[in-house]
């Protein structure tokens, strides 16, 4: 995005705001609460006397009347069980807030049996600010309420909208400029397990957006949030007691041009695959042994063993069908005096389809300026994504002091990958069609117990948590192979390596990863009077988490005898029955030692910290944390050397947050914490794989060690209405030993980089952020203005990291980090209204996909501006209709290299790494309610 459209972006916004501001009215606003409980009247009746003009108070009493011609009026209040209240002398004046707290009165006489049973709202865009307001850390989130305008699909597309977060490879959360390995996930209060082989992250792709309560981003270390994170720690929760009992029923079909009704390629699934659970089809057969081994074997059984894999080489052509996306939930509640149960059931199911053809190319260490390219491949690419998601949520609540919830969450995605790549690789001068068939099934489970109680007329809480997750990750028969081609005749050769198989080239690939932990904690709160009509609110409490993981790959090739008469122009001829033998085709086991391992964690953490008012205005919170982790690892080395990894490692932690609040609507905020990154299991296995997609083979390193981080916030926050909010937030981050994965300067086979993980002396991480969340109300009187709200947000950030070790040497920005984040988004809509709409806006600013060395610069990820498009249309009281158009500009992924070090990133000068269009989806779609 060009400065100048920066610029004209921001001032469209900044004039709307300003026009808002001159309008020759006034506004009266406030608060409306009971005189003896305090508690907001939710409902209460607003009316000028003498005016057509009124409303009425949301969840938290809070009411605004806008456009009020200036002058001198009388507001009545009313409420049922109330006294009717007048307030005399209103003045309203032009371009200023009229502001009016009050309380009203219960009426004396008692009606009969009356009992009003609520429950407080979490998932509404006031709740959500209102639970940011009252947070003690730094914290950003968005609400279920502001999802549902967004038709936002899964918790990736989520996230993206919250200020400073951002999303890479449409799966891994990105905070303030720090990769994914620096940010944890937490669904509730425990954390979330990985179905990741290769890289420290939680796949946000994974969790339905409708499966979504709130969405919290915290952003600055407190005693008693977990300590291993830098950017910041992601609370998602899910939907609890629902409002009433209702059955809801979801279904919508899509597009995407470029694929839907084109051709479209993918391997053999066999029976039931629709279903996205894994059928079995790709398993290795039950014929083969643990360990394929010619000596102890003999040909005879080696040749059965080739024998016994399916001749599943060449894809199956179809066509691309619709995108179709379907959900169930089910709410249920009970209430009967005091107690309150409910269960929220939800079941969700879609099947996509996408294609593009991609760009790709590598360059050799340049010299001199001059470039030296090694390969330059085009790939048909063609993805089926099948995703299933179950939730099962019981909350019970006894009385006002006594909650228990248990909470389920499954979700699972099977992910089927064909990829066609033709090109040339210029350093040995052969023109290749490489193929490779990649299928992954991966999902978690998580169960929750959760309780909470008050006790002293709640100047003691206890909250407790006890959870099981577990995460799987299965990659059955991913195959890939090789042929060449004469450019003269375009006659294809499958490669087949004579006497010693190249799995790089041709074989098939077996992953399997489980992974299981368990995790409980205990928090004590309790309140001290001190001083003068003050107290203290003291807090402790303890966690334990033990965390287990099983890895393991078999690597399968295949190899020929030099006097082989083979067809080696069709690969399924190749691999007929009779061409396996001694004097043909056989099996080859190229597995290493490194290719498998078990890791453990074992974490115990307690924590003090004392919340202390020093004035009605400021108050302080200070704790430390101190985690006792064991991180262990056992694996070996490719020669079979033992690799026995056990870190034992204290740490204490101090932290603390301050607020200043200048009035109830605006305040600031300060924090100074320090936090930790832990190598993630993947990271400090000997393990090396390869990853056809980029042509890079990833490597562990079991001598990383954790990296510390010193932590500063600074955040001034204003809230005009309690939809509404300002602010501004200043970071600072100081490292040591930061972790990070880099090329290395030994490429691979034919090219084929090397990424390795290492830690580095010194970085640091900096940058602002603003948030605006804007009503429009007070533009006109037009029902369209009045009901359409403007939100902002954006970050500008700097890094760098450095080592001067005579290993490394490197100055750069962190991997992942983006000078600028940038999210607009304009919502209309009311629960009134038929019609609800948005449109949004995002671009991030160009950041380092891959870390390069002296003489490879650094590979950048390019910006893309993204804008969607969402409308919906209610008709009658239980149906909904919507459509939605994502990504429209669809703008090229686009990977760059400096290759002439000029510090420009020219499209059309520099390197192209990679290059593909992702494509535009749209979609149609109804929800129908059942109440």
């Amino acid at each position: 995005m060009t400065h100048k459209r920066l610029l004209l972006i921001l001032s469209l916004f900044f004039s709307s705001i300003s026009f808002i501001q001159a309008q020759q009215t006034g506004t009266i606003r406030g608060n409306i609460k009971d005189a003896v409980t305090k508690e907001d009247i939710i409902g209460a009746t607003v009316i000028i006397e003498g005016q057509n003009k009124g409303t009425s108070a949301d969840i938290n009493g809070f009411f605004s009347l806008s456009r009020v011609v200036p002058g001198v009026y009388s507001l009545k209040i009313s409420f049922v069980g109330y006294k009717t209240k007048t307030i005399p002398n209103v003045k309203v004046e032009a371009e200023r807030v009229t502001e009016i707290n009050t309380v009203i009165e219960e009426e004396g006489a008692t009606l009969q049996e009356v009992r009003v049973v609520g429950q407080k709202l979490t998932n509404t865009e006031v709740s959500v600010i209102s639970e940011i307001k009252a947070a003690q850390q730094i914290v950003s989130g968005i609400s279920a309420a502001q999802i549902g305008k967004t038709q936002d699909r899964d918790a990736a597309a989520v996230a993206k909208r919250v200020p400073g977060v951002t999303i890479i490879g449409d799966r891994f959360i990105n905070i303030r400029g720090l990769s994914q390995r620096y940010n944890n996930v937490m669904l509730h209060n425990a954390f979330t397990p990985s179905m990741e082989t290769d890289v420290k992250s939680f796949s946000f792709d994974i969790i339905p957006s409708s499966q979504i309560d709130r969405f919290l981003v915290y952003k600055t270390p407190a005693a008693e949030l977990p300590a291993d994170f830098g950017g910041g720690i992601v609370k998602i929760f899910t939907k609890g007691i629902p409002e009433r009992n209702s059955f809801v029923f979801d279904i919508s079909f899509g597009l995407r041009n470029g694929t839907t009704f084109k051709n479209f390629k993918s391997a053999a699934r066999g029976n039931n695959y629709w279903t996205g659970f894994d059928n079995g089809y790709n398993d290795l057969p039950s014929i083969i042994p643990a360990k394929i081994d010619p000596i102890t074997q003999g040909t005879d059984a080696i040749t059965n063993y080739s024998k016994a894999f399916r001749n599943d080489w060449v894809a199956n052509e179809g066509t691309a069908m619709l995108d179709q996306r379907y959900a169930f939930t089910g709410n249920f509640k009970v209430i009967d005096a005091n107690i309150k149960l409910g269960n929220i059931t939800s079941v969700s199911y879609s099947n996509t389809n996408q294609y593009y053809r991609a760009k790709r190319n590598d360059f050799n260490t340049n010299i001199n300026d001059t470039k030296s390219q090694i390969y330059d491949f085009n790939d048909d690419t063609y993805n089926n994504t099948i995703r299933v998601g179950i939730m099962h949520n019981w909350s019970l609540k006894l009385n006002e002091k006594h909650s228990f919830n248990f909470k389920n969450l499954f979700n699972q995605a099977s992910i089927a990958n064909y990829t066609n790549r033709f090109g040339t690789v210029i350093e040995n001068g052969t023109t290749q069609n490489n193929h490779s068939f990649d299928q992954v099934y991966r999902g978690i489970y998580t169960g929750q117990l959760t309780g909470k109680h008050d006790f002293d007329e709640g100047k003691l809480s206890v909250d407790w948590v006890a959870g099981y997750n577990k995460s799987f990750r299965k990659q059955p028969d991913y195959r890939r192979y090789r042929s060449d081609v004469d450019p003269q005749t375009d006659q294809r050769t499958v490669f087949i390596p004579v006497g010693t198989a190249q799995a790089f080239y041709l074989g098939r690939v077996f992953t399997e990863l489980d992974e299981n932990s368990y995790s409980g904690s205990v928090n004590l709160t309790k309140k001290v009077a001190f001083g003068d009509q003050k107290e203290l609110e003291i807090k402790g409490g303890v966690f334990y988490e033990m965390k287990s993981r099983d890895y393991s790959t078999r690597n399968l090739g295949y190899k020929r005898s030099a006097s082989a008469q083979l067809d080696f122009s069709d690969i399924s001829k190749v691999f007929q029955l009779e061409n396996f033998g001694s004097r043909g085709v056989l099996i080859d086991e190229q597995t290493n030692p490194n290719d498998s391992y078990t890791a453990e964690n074992k974490l115990l953490a307690y924590y003090a910290q004392v919340n202390v008012p020093i004035t009605k205005k400021f108050n302080i919170i200070a704790g430390v944390r101190v985690e006792d982790n064991t991180q262990s690892l056992k694996s070996a080395f490719i020669g079979g050397a033992a690799v026995n990894v056990n870190n034992p490692i204290t740490k204490v932690l101090p932290s603390v947050n301050m607020t200043y609040n200048f009035s109830e609507k605006m305040l600031l905020r300060a924090a100074y914490g320090m936090s930790l990154n832990r190598p993630e299991f993947r990271e400090i296995a000997p393990l090396s794989f390869y990853d056809f997609n980029f042509n890079v083979v990833y490597n562990g390193n079991p001598s990383l060690k954790t990296a510390e981080i010193h932590n500063f916030d600074f955040r001034w926050e204003y809230y005009p209405t309690p939809a509404e909010v300002v602010s501004v937030a200043l970071f600072y981050k100081d490292f040591k030993n930061a972790i990070e994965a880099e090329i290395d300067a030994n490429a691979g086979s034919l090219g084929a980089k090397n990424f390795n993980f290492d830690n580095f002396d010194k970085a640091y991480d900096a940058g602002i952020e603003v948030e605006l969340r804007k009503s429009l109300q007070n533009l006109s009187d037009n029902h369209i203005i009045k009901n359409t709200s403007l939100i902002f947000n954006g970050a500008l950030i700097k890094s760098r990291i450095t080592d001067n070790s005579q290993k490394i040497a490197v100055d750069r920005p962190l991997q992942g980090q983006s000078p600028y984040i940038l999210n607009l988004g304009l919502y209309y809509g009311t629960p009134e209204t038929a019609w609800q709409g948005s449109v949004l806006y995002n671009v991030v600013g160009k950041r380092i996909f891959a870390v390069g060395f002296d003489g490879y610069p650094d590979l950048y990820e390019m910006p893309r501006n993204v804008v969607d498009l969402n409308i919906s249309r209610k008709i009658g009281k239980k149906l909904v209709v919507k459509a939605s158009a994502s990504d429209i500009l669809n703008q090229s992924f686009l990977i760059l290299q400096d290759g002439n070090r000029d510090g420009i990133f020219d499209r059309n000068k520099d390197e192209v790494i990679q290059n593909y269009k992702p494509g535009s989806s749209f979609s149609l779609g109804l929800t129908y309610s059942i109440y």
